[in-house]
C-alpha cells in the first residue's frame, strides 16, 4: 500500500467513514501491496470501535497477521477500549491478557483505561496494582491516571483515599487539574460533607483555577441533598454574579430540591428562569413538577402541566402517566384514573401494577365493579401480574352488590 493510501485510510477512519477505509485497505491487500501500514489498520480498528461495531474491529485486528502486520500496543489498546465502552468487559480483559502473553507492553493509555475499568466495578485493589505498576514499567503517570482513580474512589464514596491520592499526585510533581478538584467537590457533596466540598472549591481557586459551572452544580446539588436551601440559593446567586450561566443541570437540581421541600413557588420560579434562559426543559424536569403537584393533591395544575408537555412536542412516557394516575387515585377520582389508563393503552404504553391496582381499588370502592373487572382483564392482556389482594378487592365488592362470584377467575 502506498504511503498516500495509508494516509487516506487513517483520514477516512478518523472521519468515521470506516466502510470506505476498509474498502481501500482491502484493495491494497488484494493487490498484494507489501507496504501495508500498521497505523492504518489501527486507525480502522479504532474507527469501528467508535462506531460501535466492535465485531468488525476484531475482524480487522484478526486479519492483520495474515497481511504480515503485527498489532502493536496502540492497536490492542484501541480494541480493548472498544470492548469496555460497549459493555463487553470480559473480551477486553481477555485481550489485555493476550497482549501481555504476546510480550507487548501496555502504554500509558492502556493502563489508564484498565485502571478506569477496574474502578468502574469498584475493584480498587486491582486498579491500584496497575496504577502502582506503571512507574516500575517505565510509564510516567499523568493527570489523567490520577483523575481516573480519584473518580472511581469518589464514585464509591472512598473520599479519604481520594484525598490521599491528591497529596501523592502533588508529591509526584503533577499539577491537579480543574477536573481533579471538581471530582473531589462532587464526591464530598454526595457524601454529605459540604465543609470538605467547600474546602476543595477553595483549593481550586488557590491553585489558580476559577470554579466552573460543573463546580457550582456539584456544590448546589450537595446543599440540596443536605436540605440546606439557603446555601444552595446563595451558591446559585454567586454563580450568576461570577458571570457563569446556570445550566440545564443547575435548574433541574434546584427545581427537584424545591419540589421535594414542597416549595412549589420557588420550584416554578426556577422553571420559569430555565425557560427564560432558553434552556431545553426535558420530560424529566416536567416529571419532577408533576410528581410534586400530585403529591400535594393539586391535580388541576398537575393535569395542566401534563398537557403542556405534549404542546411542547415532548413525548410523555409511562412514568408521568403513572404519577397522574396515582394522584387521581389518592383523591378518589376513579374515572379520571381509568381514563388515563385507557389513554396509555391506546398509545401503546403499559401502566405499572400499582396504577392498575390503585384504580381497581377505587373503582371497587365506588361500586363500579364492571369497570374494575374490565381493567383486570386489560391487566392480564398487558402481561401485568395481578395480585391476590386486587382480585380479593373485586370479589369483596361484587359480594357487597350481591353479584355471583363462583365462576370468577376460573
Amino acid at each position: 500500500m502506498a504511503a498516500t493510501t495509508a494516509v487516506a485510510v487513517r483520514r477516512l477512519s478518523a472521519a468515521g467513514e470506516v466502510r470506505s477505509a476498509l474498502a481501500l485497505l482491502a484493495r491494497g491487500a488484494k493487490a498484494g501491496d507489501t507496504t501495508l501500514d500498521v497505523a492504518a489498520c489501527t486507525a480502522l480498528v479504532h474507527g469501528y470501535c467508535r462506531s460501535g461495531d466492535v465485531a468488525e474491529a476484531q475482524r480487522v485486528f484478526d486479519v492483520m497477521p495474515r497481511l504480515g502486520l503485527t498489532p502493536n500496543e496502540v492497536t490492542f489498546t484501541a480494541l480493548i477500549h472498544g470492548y469496555f465502552i460497549h459493555g463487553r468487559r470480559e473480551k477486553g480483559l481477555a485481550l489485555f491478557e493476550k497482549m501481555r502473553i504476546g510480550g507487548i507492553e501496555p502504554n500509558l493509555y492502556t493502563y489508564n483505561i484498565l485502571v478506569g475499568e477496574w474502578c468502574r466495578t469498584g475493584e480498587f485493589e486491582r486498579a491500584r496494582l496497575l496504577f502502582e505498576e506503571m512507574p516500575a514499567k517505565g510509564i510516567t503517570r499523568n493527570v489523567v491516571s490520577y483523575n481516573t482513580l480519584i473518580a472511581g474512589l469518589c464514585r464509591y464514596r472512598k473520599m479519604k483515599d481520594a484525598t490521599q491520592l491528591l497529596e501523592l499526585m502533588r508529591r509526584e510533581g503533577i499539577r491537579p487539574s480543574v477536573v481533579t478538584f471538581n471530582l473531589l467537590v462532587d464526591g464530598y457533596g454526595k457524601a454529605g460533607k459540604m465543609s470538605n466540598a467547600l474546602h476543595f472549591s477553595n483549593q481550586m481557586r488557590m491553585a489558580g483555577y476559577q470554579p466552573s459551572a460543573v463546580t457550582y452544580n456539584a456544590l448546589i446539588a450537595g446543599f440540596c441533598r443536605a436540605r440546606d436551601m439557603i446555601r444552595a440559593n446563595r451558591a446559585f446567586s454567586d454563580m450568576k454574579e461570577r458571570g457563569l450561566a446556570p445550566t440545564k443541570v443547575t435548574y433541574t437540581i434546584l427545581i427537584d430540591a424545591f419540589a421535594r421541600e414542597n416549595d412549589m413557588d420557588k420550584a416554578f420560579e426556577m422553571f420559569a428562569g430555565m425557560e427564560k434562559a432558553g434552556l431545553e426543559v426535558d420530560v424529566r424536569t416536567y416529571g419532577v413538577l408533576v410528581h410534586a403537584l400530585c403529591m400535594e393533591g393539586n391535580m388541576k395544575d398537575a393535569r395542566k402541566l401534563f398537557q403542556s408537555i405534549g404542546e411542547k412536542g415532548l413525548q410523555v412516557g409511562n412514568v408521568i402517566y403513572d404519577m397522574l394516575i396515582y394522584g387521581y387515585g389518592r383523591e378518589g377520582s376513579s374515572y379520571k384514573a381509568m381514563k388515563l389508563i385507557m389513554e396509555m393503552r391506546k398509545k401503546g404504553f403499559v401502566p405499572n401494577s400499582a396504577s392498575y391496582g390503585l384504580t381497581i381499588r377505587i373503582l371497587c370502592n365506588d361500586g363500579k365493579c364492571s369497570e374494575a373487572e374490565a381493567l383486570i382483564d386489560d391487566m392480564v392482556r398487558a402481561g401485568v401480574q395481578t395480585s391476590e389482594s386486587v382480585r380479593q378487592v373485586l370479589l369483596n365488592a361484587k359480594a357487597r352488590q350481591g353479584s355471583p362470584t363462583d365462576d370468577f377467575f376460573t
